[in-house]
């Protein structure tokens, strides 16, 4: 008896093995159709047995890669056999953030009116909309808010949809999100807020989008830095001119002590000093290390800005 019973047992135990054996290899080839977009074999594949919910190695399912591939037929087909829009993958992805990251407005459409969720983040913080406004998928973002997405959303370093649309230069996006009560004010873990990230870039249609919406033009950073400083430090003297005209302080310091006139200096940017210059900076001012700008240009050997320093009479010794 125990002989029969042992031999029962390890007879069930092959049987099953080899069911998982081939349940594998159907799953691994479905994935495969389904990234490639072959609607025929992934159907056969499922009549064979293959599940509608197969995963990659990391999670990704096979919705996830027919929505890569954009493939649309495969996709419904899959869904008509049962596999989960709401699958996520270990990084976090589902097939509505794969469907926003590349564009594909209408299986994003598809996938909404299913019950896909819009909240779930990827590993990285984002989710659908802060990945379609990164993109710069207008029509998706559209979308997304129409379905509640929400538009004040951050990814892991603080970084908002809007911050985002104002480090693209992305004026209908900015539009959109603050029509939808996106947060101006609210600021990124190096206390940047969406203007500042726009000047940063030299966005300027965003930043003056942004102003005009209640962007505070004189707001500092972590550092006490207005965003002067970014707009110097970069040679962005278009966006400076704005920040100026909009009452910003050209002499305001920072917590070292320091200007935006130091700022074009550590970026090497001749255009910013000679801007700063004219429109009244104090190159007197010394950071708190007793440090004029004309002396830090010099020991930084820019012989361009010691000439423009030079040049407007104030050595600042």
């Amino acid at each position: 008896m125990n002989r029969f019973w042992t031999s029962a047992v390890m007879a069930v135990t092959l049987l099953m093995s080899a069911s998982v054996v081939i349940a594998s290899d159907l799953n691994r080839e479905l994935l495969d159709a389904a990234l490639v977009g072959d609607y025929d074999v992934v159907e056969a594949l499922l009549k064979e047995g293959a599940s509608p919910n197969a995963r990659a190695q990391f999670g990704k399912s096979a919705l996830m890669f027919a929505t890569e591939g954009g493939n649309t037929d495969v996709v419904y087909l899959l869904y008509r056999n049962g596999a989960d829009v709401n699958a996520r993958s270990v990084a976090g992805c589902t097939a509505l953030t794969y469907a926003a990251e590349n564009g594909e407005h209408d299986l994003l459409k598809f996938y909404l009116s299913k019950g896909a969720k819009t909240y779930p983040k990827t590993r990285s913080g984002w989710d659908a909309l802060g990945i379609a406004t990164r993109q710069g998928y207008n029509d998706i973002l559209a979308t997304l808010i129409k379905f509640g997405a929400n538009v004040n959303s951050s990814d892991k370093d603080g970084i908002t949809a809007l911050m985002a649309a104002a480090e693209n230069n992305n004026t209908a996006a900015i539009k959109m999100l603050l029509d939808a009560d996106a947060d101006l004010f609210v600021r990124n873990k190096d206390g940047m807020s969406a203007m500042m990230l726009a000047v940063c870039k030299g966005n300027l249609n965003a930043v003056q989008l942004l102003i005009a919406r209640g962007a505070n033009v004189r707001a500092v950073d972590d550092e006490a830095a207005t965003s002067l400083f970014c707009a110097a430090e970069n040679g962005h003297t278009n966006v400076m001119g704005l920040l100026i005209k909009k009452g910003v302080d050209v002499n305001h310091q920072n917590v070292d002590g320091e200007t935006a006139l130091f700022a074009g200096v550590y970026g090497k940017q001749a255009s910013s000093v000679r801007y700063l210059l004219e429109h009244g900076v104090d190159m007197q001012i010394k950071n708190k290390k007793g440090k004029t700008v004309y002396q830090l240009a010099k020991r930084r050997h820019l012989q361009d800005i010691v000439n423009l320093l030079e040049r407007a009479g104030k050595k600042g010794k």
